[in-house]
């Protein structure tokens, strides 16, 4: 299987590692040429706790060098989707599919705008990874779960999940992709921007009783638009499974802090943001969800 991976954050390492070495072929593409040069000057580094293993990897600031692919996969922030899509666009078959597992909501409307929706899939990933610094990587293996954008199981998406699994992840196919989407949207409301503005990392945020307080709000919130756009969880309850993901990954810091510490521009709007928005959509006022957005957008600058 050839495939293009958008961007060398954690996530589109980690996918590319693996897939790389269960021996496909696989091109990462990235614009920032500090992580171009790191990573073909010294391999790329991955640490999955166990120790630290170095992959040389195919990298280019030109997607048209990697071919036309099977797969691609959109490992970008939600802000670059639009430049990234158009981007893969220049290179995409008939048969080209392309993988969005990125934090938020919008992503799958952005990327298909452009590409067209037929071509997209969507899923999520319980993958906890942080980059130390360009080419290197720290991450926990998770499991992904793939879809049709508007459900069903489809062949396309089983044979995608049986690719992956070859390639060496834990897939499961899901009829309500929806559901799993807004599940994780809801972990990263309760977590992301907490994290961000407190320097906590995730397994604080339950035990500090201002910090939880905070995090129930803005899952409350959350919750009340989803519940009123017909959306349905993937868990029972989802006040418990953003705490248990919180102690799950208790030593990581959320993305969002990672990208405060490196004076990069967050994806708040994709989270909490989106909250915002879909609320006043529909009539649901999301103040806390609000507020926290400003705050972020503030710490940001931009």
């Amino acid at each position: 299987m050839k495939v293009t991976i958008v961007g060398t954050g954690a996530i589109g390492s980690i996918f590319g590692t693996v897939l790389t070495n269960s021996g496909q072929d696989v091109t990462f593409v990235e614009v920032k040429e500090e992580y171009i040069k790191a990573i073909k000057e010294n391999g790329l580094h991955i640490d999955y706790g166990q120790g630290e293993k170095i992959l040389h990897v195919k990298i280019t600031d030109n997607i048209e060098e990697g071919g036309v692919p099977d797969l691609i996969i959109m490992a970008v922030k939600a802000y670059d989707n639009v430049q990234a899509a158009k981007d893969c666009l220049t290179v995409m078959g008939p048969n080209t599919l392309i993988l969005t597992m990125q934090n938020g909501v919008g992503n799958i409307e952005t990327i298909s705008e452009i590409v067209g929706k037929k071509q997209v899939l969507a899923g999520t990933t319980t993958f906890g990874s942080t980059v130390v610094k360009p080419g290197y990587v720290k991450s926990a293996i998770g499991e992904i779960h793939i879809g049709e954008i508007d459900g069903g199981i489809t062949e396309r998406v089983k044979k995608m999940a049986e690719d992956l699994k070859n390639g060496g992840f834990t897939v499961e196919t899901s009829s309500n992709v929806t559901s799993l989407i807004w599940t994780k949207l809801l972990v990263n409301v309760g977590i992301n921007a907490i994290g961000a503005l407190t320097l906590r990392r995730n397994g604080e945020i339950p035990e500090f009783a201002p910090a939880a307080a905070v995090q129930k709000m803005l899952v409350d919130e959350g919750a009340a638009v989803a519940k009123a756009l017909g959306i349905k969880f993937d868990v029972a309850d989802i006040h418990e499974y953003v705490k248990k993901v919180c102690y799950g990954t208790a030593q990581n810091k959320a993305s969002m802090y990672q990208d405060i510490e490196r004076g990069s521009i967050t994806e708040i709007q994709a989270i909490n943001g989106a909250i915002v928005r879909e609320g006043k959509k529909i009539g649901i006022p999301t103040p806390a969800n609000e507020v926290i957005t400003n705050l972020i957008v503030t710490r940001q600058g931009r």
